[in-house]
């Protein structure tokens, strides 16, 4: 699913549900309000509640969650003031002062001006409201209906922080979602599908970053190991494609099992593979790319025979990256005309050429 997809998704879910729940508070107020004669706090809720139903049915995309974001909190701002100067303190209508400075947290303004200065006066006009009507006395109703109507404030305020931790927890998981895919795309980009090595990109930055470690003393040694299929044309032409493939996943897999504890490996090229080793002396090396060698000879798939041949060149002072490539190349290739199924290595020199 795109990142449009999810945004249409995500949109009614979370801020039609909270200007749904808007519209249920202000038809429940304006009700009581008609029915105790409260004509003026009528009207206005009235006004409040038919230009939210507008915007519910008509502003249903997501490039409206700022507008909607605005008109929740100048409005519902709007209906505490003139409910509490009338009401007097206590009904419950001060809670909303909270719930508005979450949703605005919540929503997507991103000017750090306005993302700051409207809570803030929010909370200067909470200060006077409450210095100047804190005492009031009630003016309307009994004391159970000031106490129910700050229950039902109490209670539509905790479903709408449900309704923000739903959007939270979706965001976040949409989060998770996109950075594994974004993962799923950089493996794609790195690792090749048939032996699941990194491919010749990826490997070229950890030669480079591996080359300039040496170069800055950070650490002694490098071995670069050329390794290529021996006779793989003819396997590929006598027994198929298919076969073929199967043959390169199998070396691919014992290359990864000998020597990924030790460096890194990627498919170089066609049935050529080529790994690093970092901080080994020599012997180890040529023990490694043996074992490797032998495991692969011992191999036999669909009970066909196979074997490699393994160019080593170790290295413990500063070489240009092709020269040491093209040395361990020429390497492997003495190893074929010398019979294959062997293990060709060299300690580079300074002097070398």
């Amino acid at each position: 699913m795109n990142i449009a997809a999810k945004e249409l998704r995500s949109y009614p879910k979370i801020y039609h549900k909270l200007l749904l729940l808007y519209i249920i508070i202000l038809a429940v107020y304006g009700s009581m309000y008609a029915y105790s004669g409260l004509f003026f706090l009528f009207t206005n809720f009235a006004i409040c509640f038919f230009v939210s139903v507008a915007l519910y049915i008509d502003f249903n995309e997501p490039k409206f969650e700022k507008i909607i974001n605005l008109w929740i909190q100048i409005s519902a701002t709007y209906t505490m003031v003139i409910s509490i100067i009338t009401l007097g303190w206590g009904y419950g209508f001060e809670l909303f002062l909270l719930e508005l400075i979450a949703i605005h947290y919540a929503s997507p303004i991103k000017n750090f001006i306005l993302k700051i200065m409207l809570p803030l006066l929010q909370l200067i006009l909470f200060i006077v409201l409450y210095f100047t009507f804190g005492d009031q006395d009630i003016n309307y109703g009994s004391q159970t209906l000031k106490h129910i109507s700050f229950l039902f404030c109490f209670f539509m305020i905790a479903v709408k922080f449900v309704v923000l931790q739903d959007n939270n927890n979706i965001s976040a998981i949409d989060i998770i979602a996109t950075q594994k895919q974004n993962i799923s795309y950089k493996n794609i980009a790195e690792i090749d599908y048939l032996t699941s090595l990194y491919n010749r990109a990826p490997m070229n930055e950890i030669i480079a970053k591996n080359f300039k470690m040496l170069s800055n003393k950070q650490i002694k040694s490098l071995a670069i190991i050329l390794c290529d299929i021996d006779n793989f044309k003819n396997i590929n032409d006598t027994y198929g494609h298919i076969f073929g493939d199967i043959v390169l996943s199998k070396v691919a897999e014992i290359l990864n099992n000998k020597i990924s504890k030790f460096g890194k490996i990627s498919r170089w090229g066609g049935e050529e593979f080529l790994a690093i080793i970092p901080a080994q002396n020599i012997k180890k090396c040529i023990q490694i790319a043996e074992a490797t060698r032998v495991a692969i000879h011992s191999a036999n798939p669909n009970k066909v025979p196979i074997s490699a041949t393994f160019g080593l060149l170790y290295i413990e002072d500063a070489i240009d990256i092709n020269h040491a490539i093209s040395i361990a190349d020429n390497l492997l290739y003495r190893g074929k005309n010398q019979g294959k199924n062997q293990v060709v290595s060299e300690k580079y020199e300074p002097n070398q050429r």
